[in-house]
């Protein structure tokens, strides 16, 4: 009996010190869980926000400029009134009085030349020849009639160092434009008044050109009556030729009212 208890106990007595190691086991796992799991930490990488450059090579891209053709207002003393001045290139001659200035229709104020049906283009060969295209010029636009009923500009053009409204009207390949001198800025200009548009004190008249004595022939000194000597006039050391009604030529040399 007592040793059936003995090895009861002895029986219990392990199984409760198993049981203690066991759960003892059992413990140390979970503390090593525990353990492991405090150990894992969750590190925060830092990311970076990494922002790619791409170091493209920059063209250099050259832009052509194209050329503008520019009117350009020019300050000459050739220019007169307060209408445009400008400078540019013949580009084009239509007739003996409209050209192109850098496509731009001119006509010549105050000038009529023939059309070229009618005097076969010689005033036109005449401004090509005097100012071709391509010449550089200078247009100086009529104050008191800036353009004609077809749209083109009405002013006078300079082209190496030439009026050319007046070029064409001593030549006499064109005509004074009468109608329009008394709408016209150029009317009182010296060209426009020798070809006969308005009064001035410096035109000569037909009437006046019919009274010029011949034998005076460097101006124009009408015949006597009335009498005139050197004294009544401005002109000095001009040709005298006989019969020298005002005997200006003294001493007969056919030099008249020597200085």
């Amino acid at each position: 009996m007592n040793t059936k208890l003995l090895r009861n106990l002895g029986i219990a007595a392990v199984v409760v010190i198993v049981t203690i190691f066991a759960v003892g086991s059992i413990e140390q796992q979970e503390q090593k869980l525990d353990s492991v799991e405090n150990k894992i930490e969750v590190e925060s990488v830092p990311v970076e926000n990494e922002i790619e450059v791409k170091n493209e090579p920059v063209e250099n891209k050259i832009v052509e400029s194209v050329p503008v053709e520019k009117q350009i207002v020019v300050k000459s003393t050739e220019c007169s009134g307060d209408a445009l001045c400008f400078s540019g290139k013949i580009t084009q001659i239509i007739d003996g009085d409209t050209v192109k200035v850098d496509g731009k229709s001119i006509r010549f104020a105050l000038v009529d030349a023939p059309e070229l049906k009618y005097d076969g283009g010689q005033a036109k060969q005449f401004l090509e020849q005097v100012c071709p295209v391509g010449s550089q010029v200078i247009v100086d636009q009529d104050d008191d009639q800036l353009s004609d009923k077809y749209g083109r500009m009405l002013g006078v053009i300079y082209c190496n160092g030439m009026n050319l409204n007046q070029e064409i009207l001593d030549s006499g390949i064109g005509d004074l434009y009468e109608a329009f001198c008394d709408q016209s800025e150029f009317a009182t200009h010296y060209w426009a008044t020798k070809h006969g548009c308005g009064d001035s004190e410096d035109e000569i008249t037909t009437q006046q050109i019919q009274d010029c004595d011949s034998s005076y022939p460097d101006f124009c000194i009408p015949s006597s009556p009335p009498d005139l000597d050197c004294g009544d006039i401005s002109q000095k050391d001009f040709t005298v030729l006989q019969p020298d009604p005002h005997r200006f030529d003294g001493d007969k040399d056919g030099i008249g009212c020597e200085s």
